[in-house]
């Protein structure tokens, strides 16, 4: 049989339904289902088994091994059955019919590609691109998902080679997971994706993203987690993986840049009295620097205190708005909110200005000419807002709180390289 097709499901038994019957509606006529639950709490396993019973392989596993563990399992399992090609998918999308076949001709028409992704959109706006392949950039210490949020357009390639693929809309090869392993298994959830591409790349396949093959993802750009899990695990797992690959040479200035990043989140849910967030921002840190991977001990995942002045409950509130620079998504997004909310075209006394902005914490009213006022709200590329005079003042008093952070914290990161590397700074 030359395709599977993984599922791993947590607490998700609906949105799997719909993923899997999605697959079953495929333009394929070969392929197997297999699906992994994840230690559900809730009534998963038996909306999926009555739904679809013998037609899937569904295997329940008494304890949650993260995403990528119950992928494994499912690919192993699609190994011994013999497939020679591995489709992983998320719980959350669902798949258009000639997908799995464009990328499944793509691969086999392409011997030097281990792994191949599909472009995948938000369900909730159907003409945006979710996600359409992941770059790892060295200069800056972070994974960038290629035309995030941007409108599908014809100057978008076909194919975009890439560093990785998400893991929710991908397939690979045997051969490539032969030579470059399963799943690294030891993030437990996020950046799995990540570094099982960049081991691709490194084993000497290419991964691309394959425009053919479309997708839709629930997930909201919005969504609310009800708890620091994301946060914890992307974090530290983000940590993790620069701390192995880095190249020696870079490793000093990799360490302030991410120890950088970690004090702008922090500081930016100091600001909004998150402070459930704000200690999972150093929890994680310290856990990766300790060399904690896997599963995060329970009291490691709080509650999700972020609230004030939120982007969501700001925008019920406002009934007409001026945008100063075009933005189509956030304008869908904020529709999305607050269906009645009208749009100028020009700026009015009764009416809030939205400035777009990198981040609120490189505005400082030294370096730019702007009003700190009711009437003019800051939105940056994560959503969060400067709204306040208050606002302000604490954004003036970050650069001295950060260099106080890395003299703290650099020593302590460096160390853990070392330890892991056996390098000398």
């Amino acid at each position: 049989m030359p395709l599977g097709v993984v599922i791993s499901n947590h607490n998700m038994g609906y949105k799997t339904v719909e993923c899997i019957s999605s697959v079953f509606h495929s333009d394929i006529d070969a392929f197997q289902v297999f699906v992994v639950d994840m230690a559900s709490t809730d009534s998963s396993v038996s909306i999926i088994d009555n739904r679809f019973g013998n037609r899937i392989t569904l295997t329940c596993c008494t304890e949650d091994l993260g995403s990528c563990g119950g992928l494994n399992i499912g690919i192993r399992q699609a190994l011994e059955a013999g497939c020679d090609y591995i489709c992983c998918l998320g719980e959350a999308v669902t798949v258009e019919p000639s997908a799995l076949k464009n990328m499944l001709h793509f691969i086999q028409s392409n011997q030097g590609v281990g792994m191949v992704g599909g472009k995948v959109y938000h369900r909730h706006l159907p003409h945006y691109i979710q996600q359409f392949g992941i770059s790892i950039d060295f200069k800056n210490f972070r994974a960038v998902t290629l035309y995030a949020d941007c409108a599908d357009n014809d100057a978008i390639p076909g194919v975009v080679y890439c560093d990785a693929v998400s893991a929710c809309a991908m397939l690979v090869s045997a051969a490539a997971i032969e030579k470059a392993g399963l799943m690294p298994e030891d993030n437990f959830l996020y950046w799995d994706d990540t570094e099982w591409g960049f081991r691709m790349k490194q084993a000497g396949f290419e991964v691309a993203a394959l425009s053919d093959a479309k997708m839709y993802h629930s997930a909201s750009p919005m969504r609310r987690c009800d708890n620091t899990k994301v946060n914890y695990y992307m974090t530290r797992n983000c940590l993790n993986f620069f701390m192995k690959y880095t190249r020696p040479e870079k490793c000093m200035k990799m360490s302030i840049v991410l120890l950088r990043s970690i004090f702008e989140s922090f500081y930016l849910h100091r600001m909004g009295h998150a402070h459930n967030m704000a200690q999972s921002d150093l929890t994680a840190l310290n856990d990766a620097i300790y060399g904690l991977r896997g599963m995060a001990p329970a009291s490691r995942i709080l509650e999700n205190d972020e609230s004030g002045l939120s982007f969501v409950s700001f925008f019920e509130e406002q009934e007409r708005v001026y945008m100063e620079d075009d933005d189509p998504f956030l304008e869908q997004v904020i529709r999305q909110i607050n269906p009645n909310i009208i749009f100028l075209q020009l700026p009015a006394s009764n009416a809030v200005t939205i400035v777009r902005c990198k981040s609120i914490l490189e505005i400082k009213d030294f370096d730019y000419n702007l009003d700190f006022s009711d009437d003019v709200v800051y939105i940056d590329k994560s959503y969060r807002m400067l709204a306040t005079r208050e606002d302000a003042r604490l954004v003036k008093n970050y650069e001295a709180g950060l260099q106080l952070f890395l003299y703290a914290m650099q020593p302590q990161m460096l160390r853990r390289i070392s330890e892991m590397r056996t390098l000398q700074f």
